[in-house]
């Protein structure tokens, strides 16, 4: 179970990288639950995708680490990136940026039913002007 697990994260992982929102979507339950957005169900996946890759449309995602145990699998996850679109308020800077995320799975019959998304927004915040690392 566990490694069946791992490969749909995985694939999520991979669809997400490639910006094909629609293969993402088609991952998730219908009544996903992200508990790190607002933005929930498949069209969640639209509206966050959206948003970053607008943002961020070169972004390489990498997957670093994939630990499962039961229905849960973390993630831990690379992403480099070029800021050229707006973000949290921020114009686009052009500035390269490196973000690092650990991001938790709930498994439910092969599909992601549920997530918890820590990445590093101080960094990536910081790497594009919105706050600065000194304070």
């Amino acid at each position: 179970m566990s490694t069946a697990n791992k490969e749909v994260v995985r694939r999520f992982f991979e669809a997400w990288g490639q910006q094909d929102l629609e293969k993402a979507a088609g991952l998730v339950t219908e009544d996903f639950l992200n508990n790190s957005s607002s933005s929930q169900g498949r069209e969640g996946i639209y509206e966050e995708g959206s948003y970053w890759f607008s943002a961020f449309p070169d972004a390489i995602v990498s997957i670093e680490e994939l630990l499962a145990e039961g229905d849960k699998v973390v993630a831990r996850v690379q992403t480099s990136a070029t800021h050229q679109g707006e973000f949290f308020g921020a114009p686009p800077t052009g500035n390269a940026v490196e973000i690092s995320e650990i991001d938790i799975f709930r498994v439910e019959n092969g599909m992601i039913a549920e997530a918890w998304a820590a990445p590093d927004m101080f960094r990536l915040l910081s790497q594009i002007g919105v706050v600065s690392s000194e304070e």
